[in-house]
């Protein structure tokens, strides 16, 4: 469903909540992204008009009918309400279209200046009452009517036309998504790899708030998106944990159905399994993680494993380093682990060790 275009950013923008509509409101939304190619180039997008995870709605939960009465990608040196330029996007030749199942733009043509930033502008109006599904997402800017907000309508996919020879997949939670990183500072494990990592890599980052191993092992839009990788880091069970209550055995057992449905549809596929991050939970909720753990370390997921765990962990099992917390009440990786994770972890991808 991705298969053969650049992805032109390293956010995490899968649908994993929804906005409120009425039948007849119109809105304006307004993203922002930090590119990882500048240039001429051509540009499109694409969004897929159901939930894609669990989270603040069911998975796979269709959206409901709604118009983009206009669109745009635009850039600017620094991001605002108001970017510098704005190109008008089409779809298939007509300038508004209307979303049921979703929609791909055409290409149009950009010429993004060095050290700008993308924007993309939608403008929509409900055509009954909806609820829209959005991207909850803290890492990158976002503005609905005008108003920073963090949850907004925002286009799934940013592709280009640049070549590439392979493409890696990030497919997590909110760990991976970035989400309590600092905004458009770009400094989660996955952008800071992504954004070392050659241009010749098409990097797609499907990190997404709230998701678990089970949404992944539904084989849903969720996996069917990740299918398009090379290579597919995943870093799930945290949340199947924390709020899903879920055992360790029941979370092998959808990695190893996530791991067996990606080779399915491509048997070459390379599957690099992460160790649960910590995440300061309660002596259950813990020793799950660590059953989950000494299988994914022993190999019993895919032979290629990253410890993401050991990178995170305090002396202490089961607690995130304090230097490492969003907040001290926040258990989410900050920028600091961020670098921490992805100096690891880049070194390995470019070294070809992992």
């Amino acid at each position: 469903m991705l298969e053969g275009v650049y992805s032109l950013t390293v956010s995490g923008t899968g649908n994993n909540n929804f906005i409120p509509m009425r039948a007849g409101e119109e809105a304006d939304f307004l993203s922002w992204y930090l590119p990882r190619r500048r240039g001429p180039m051509k540009v499109m997008i694409r969004y897929f008009n159901k939930i894609y995870s669990t989270g603040c709605s069911v998975r796979e939960k269709p959206g409901g009918k709604f118009t983009v009465l206009s669109a745009s990608v635009g850039y600017g040196a620094m991001v605002s309400r108001n970017p510098e330029v704005e190109i008008p996007l089409t779809f298939g030749g007509d300038p508004s279209v209307t979303v049921t199942d979703g929609y791909s733009s055409d290409w149009i043509y950009v010429n993004i200046p060095d050290n700008a930033w993308l924007s993309v502008r939608l403008r929509v109006r409900a055509e009954e009452e909806l609820e829209l599904p959005s991207t909850d997402e803290s890492a990158s800017s976002g503005y609905k009517n005008g108003l920073r907000t963090l949850n907004v309508l925002r286009p799934n996919f940013i592709g280009c036309d640049a070549g590439f020879d392979r493409t890696l997949v990030f497919f997590g939670d909110s760990i991976t998504q970035g989400t309590r990183t600092a905004t458009d500072k770009y400094e989660a494990w996955a952008h800071r790899t992504a954004l070392a990592l050659p241009l010749s890599v098409n990097v797609i980052n499907l990190g997404m708030g709230w998701s678990r191993a089970y949404d992944a092992a539904a084989n849903g839009l969720f996996l069917n998106l990740a299918k398009s990788g090379d290579k597919v880091i995943i870093c799930f069970g945290v949340n199947d944990i924390k709020s899903g209550g879920r055992t360790g055995e029941n979370i092998i057992e959808s990695l190893r159905t996530t791991a067996r449905l990606l080779r399915g549809n491509k048997p070459a596929v390379d599957i690099i399994q992460c160790t649960i991050p910590p995440f300061n939970m309660d002596p259950w909720q813990e020793e799950q993680r660590q059953k989950v753990n000494r299988a994914v370390l022993a190999g019993e997921i895919s032979p290629k494993v990253f410890d993401i765990a050991s990178i995170l962990e305090a002396e202490t099992p089961g607690r995130v380093r304090p230097e490492y917390m969003s907040d001290p009440g926040d258990a989410h990786p900050n920028g600091l682990a961020g670098e921490a994770v992805a100096k690891v972890l880049g070194g390995l991808l470019l070294k070809g060790e992992l």
